[in-house]
């Protein structure tokens, strides 16, 4: 009995939320995982498996732009949309986990939020779309990077100005360090792919509209962000289908495959598709799931690290970089600010299960 009770009064101190002072990029109720001799929040777990996802989601798209030679946006979003649509389709409804979370998939409930799913497919594809380009155009990684990073400034702008919420200095603080850092690397070789530069501050402002969106329907609608990207799989496949055959897309894959424009194996490159299309769909899950659990502007300041990383396996594995002092210095200053909001996410996401072995204690107690 005391065992089932104390087990009772554990997994509701788990679901409580954080006893600490809110953070000021909170944003719903935290819940945690027991880990044995610490609980974590559900919140951090997604954010940074966001991050891992996202480093090799970069990684292995530049594999397939730049040694494969493979730059056809609609089809590479077609392949990850189509993908998506059968795990959604098919091996979902088979998931309890799945149904619980996503609740009823059907035209007639599609149609209760018709407005916001189709705006968010078009948002969706138009986001992908730029990103692609501007990968693309962009050739040298830390000028992209540098560009990329202006979303942490333009979602914390739009946070503080436009919404009025209220941020901590030490969150501002690694917010200028990031960026500084980020700018710095990029500065050292810059190229002058000044149509690409536009494409990427398009892509950009895109991303805003994207992560905000995201962060907001739950809150809007009461519905789960899951059912964002259910409906969004079955609507981007028809749409990309049309674009392949407008932009004549499909004449050029038809040469790319019969002059066989990269060199390897046939096998490699199906593999690196797969892996693109799989990495896909556990990105956008995660991303959606911590802004939904934090916020927009959490994600992309702990998200800004994957950069980092980046720019370190570019220069190994793709010598897109050399290594100037300008470079190390902006990386150290990069690093420094990643790594003090990582120790503060945590901190503020991890909870000692000592504690709760105090808190229960002092329950029984009070209860005797």
């Amino acid at each position: 009995m005391e065992d089932s009770k104390k087990s009772q009064i554990l997994s509701m101190i788990a679901k409580e939320e954080n006893p600490k002072e809110k953070s000021d990029l909170q944003n719903e109720p935290k819940t945690y995982l027991n880990c044995g001799c610490f609980q974590l929040s559900f919140g951090i777990i997604f954010t940074y498996l966001y991050i891992i996802l996202s480093i090799s989601l970069n990684i292995n798209n530049r594999i397939i732009y730049h040694v494969y030679n493979f730059r056809f946006n609609f089809t590479l979003i077609l392949f990850q949309q189509f993908f998506s649509m059968i795990l959604f389709g098919y091996f979902g409804p088979r998931s309890k986990i799945f149904t619980q979370k996503a609740g009823e998939i059907s035209f007639r409930d599609f149609y209760k939020f018709k407005f916001y799913y189709l705006s968010f497919g078009l948002i969706f594809i138009l986001n992908l779309l730029s990103s692609f380009y501007g990968n693309q155009l962009v050739i040298n990684v830390s000028m992209f990077v540098t560009l990329r990073k202006l979303v942490l400034v333009m979602v914390f702008f739009i946070d503080y100005f436009l919404y009025k919420k209220q941020i901590r200095p030490f969150t501002i603080l690694c917010i200028f360090l990031i960026t500084t850092g980020t700018i710095l690397v990029g500065s050292d070789d810059f190229t002058a792919d000044y149509f690409g530069y536009a494409v990427v501050i398009i892509n950009n402002i895109l991303t805003i509209i994207y992560v905000k969106f995201s962060e907001t329907f739950k809150k809007r609608t009461g519905v789960t962000n899951l059912k964002l990207l259910v409906y969004n799989s079955y609507m981007a496949n028809p749409i990309l289908i049309i674009s392949i055959f407008i932009s004549g897309e499909h004449t050029k894959i038809m040469e790319y495959f019969q002059v066989k424009s990269f060199e390897g194996t046939y096998l490699g490159f199906c593999f690196f598709l797969t892996l693109s299309c799989s990495l896909c769909i556990m990105l956008n899950s995660s991303l959606f799931i911590s802004n939904e659990k934090n916020s927009s502007l959490f994600t992309q300041l702990l998200s800004n690290s994957k950069d980092i990383i980046v720019s370190v396996l570019s220069y190994f594995f793709l010598k897109d970089n050399k290594l100037t002092v300008k470079i190390i210095v902006g990386l150290f200053i990069s690093t420094s600010g990643a790594v003090l909001i990582s120790m503060k996410s945590i901190c503020e996401n991890l909870i000692i299960n000592k504690e709760k072995d105090k808190k229960i204690e002092g329950t029984e107690m009070e209860s005797k």
